[in-house]
């Protein structure tokens, strides 16, 4: 029954082709739809071979006019529609290159292009973003590649634990993390479709792995990478002592994404954010707790440890989130050098840098040290004086504890030769008690 519709169909579709302007030659897509829309009753391949046609006179090519054969024509068979010969191989693909040369070159040289030339099947080509008859422009709000649909479609492949452990990719958790960021947040509650979505940061055709020089998330061009939205904050860090060392090819400096992370980041407010008030402290720490940085590059260590023995710090680890931190005194993009005049902590700016809290800062303010810890050369006094508070302290602490004790015992041995106490009493009324 099965092969009698079959051969009906087919036997129909050649009365077609033979009356129709498709017999002279022409290649229009009411020939190619005379077929690829009654397939879909005989099999399952038939069926992946059917074709909307409203669908396709919708997408991009269809309302610019582009025929079936102008993607199809280099496939055998195809264009004279013969489609005489035995199909026991898969037809080859539509080479998207015909008319978009250069994001196919770009392709090819991305992670993504170069996997599917290394016969990887399940790596994406072109249909997997752009989707195939029903590819819409980019600045269509139903085209899955519009800035609020980008990130469902990378999340297809990069949310799927086959695919994931089979390549060896970032775990499906941390892209999710996304989903909860700033970024996402202004897309999906906001509708701001500037916010950055995956190829903004990562590119679109020529998406290199970070550790590439030309890849837009290496460490040396991340903040040029963010600076494509955040322009007047880049301006800032490339003056910053962080910054001018990142242009010179220094990968230990502090980039966006360590202070603010990657796909995790969240506003400033929020209290998860690594910048957030009271957690801004142990972020600058990541670096400036690092013994191997501070001897490499010669700066003092041990600020945190130094900060939380403060007012300050105390007051922060406590959840004060008006307190001073690393940023109010040092600036965030704008950190310069102690000896730079433009630096908030220049002892010439200290007052001015105080006064923002306390508003009858003096020069004073500059004269001792803010970061002081009990080692003997990072100031002397303070040395002395913790140590004799330990001392003092210890020695306070331990005399109480003496005392305490020897007036216990000696409460004790007069309980025990007073009458009618202790072992006595107890005697005596056992003697009663006979």
């Amino acid at each position: 029954m099965v092969m009698k519709r079959y051969a009906i169909a087919i036997m129909g579709a050649c009365v077609i082709f033979f009356t129709s302007d498709a017999a002279s030659g022409a290649a229009g897509a009411d020939v190619c739809m005379d077929c690829h829309t009654y397939l879909t009753p005989l099999n399952d391949r038939a069926a992946s071979l059917t074709v909307d046609l409203a669908t396709y006179e919708a997408s991009i090519h269809g309302e610019a006019g582009i025929e079936c054969v102008d993607c199809h024509y280099q496939l055998s068979g195809v264009e004279d529609f013969s489609h005489e010969a035995p199909r026991e191989a898969p037809l080859e693909r539509v080479d998207c290159s015909m008319c978009h040369e250069s994001e196919s070159e770009d392709y090819e040289l991305s992670v993504h292009g170069e996997a599917y030339l290394a016969g990887d099947e399940s790596a994406p080509r072109c249909s997997s973003c752009h989707g195939t008859h029903d590819i819409k422009p980019t600045d269509d709000i139903e085209s899955s590649v519009y800035p609020l649909n980008v990130a469902d479609v990378c999340m297809k492949c990069h949310t799927d634990p086959d695919v994931v452990a089979e390549h060896d990719l970032p775990s499906p958790e941390k892209i999710r993390e996304y989903e909860d960021s700033v970024h996402m947040k202004a897309l999906k509650d906001k509708g701001l479709i500037v916010s950055a979505t995956c190829n903004d940061c990562h590119g679109s055709h020529k998406i290199r792995p970070s550790d590439d020089p030309s890849s837009l998330t290496n460490r040396l061009n991340l903040p040029e990478t963010c600076a494509k939205c955040h322009q007047g904050i880049y301006a800032t860090y490339r003056e910053s002592v962080h910054g001018r060392d990142n242009a010179q090819g220094n990968e230990d400096v502090p980039v966006c994404t360590d202070c603010h992370g990657d796909h995790s980041i969240k506003a400033a407010t929020d209290p998860e954010s690594t910048v957030y008030a009271t957690n801004v402290a142990e972020t600058c720490s990541n670096c400036h707790e690092d013994e191997t940085l501070s001897e490499r590059y010669r700066f003092p260590s041990l600020r945190l440890r130094s900060y939380l023995g403060t007012y300050h710090g105390i007051a922060s680890s406590l959840g004060d989130t008006t307190v001073a931190n690393c940023a109010s005194c040092h600036g965030h993009h704008d950190i310069r050098p102690s000896d730079d005049p433009k630096s908030a902590v220049h002892p010439d700016n200290i007052p001015r840098t105080c006064s923002k809290c306390h508003p009858q800062a003096g020069r004073n303010f500059a004269l001792g040290k803010v970061h002081v810890t009990e080692v003997r050369e990072s100031n002397i006094g303070a040395y002395v004086a913790e140590k004799m508070y330990a001392v003092f302290i210890g020695g306070s602490v331990g005399g109480f504890f003496l005392f305490i004790m020897t007036d216990m015992v000696a409460l004790g041995r007069k309980m025990r030769n007073k009458p009618g106490t202790g072992r006595k009493l107890f005697r005596r009324q056992r003697r009663k008690s006979k």
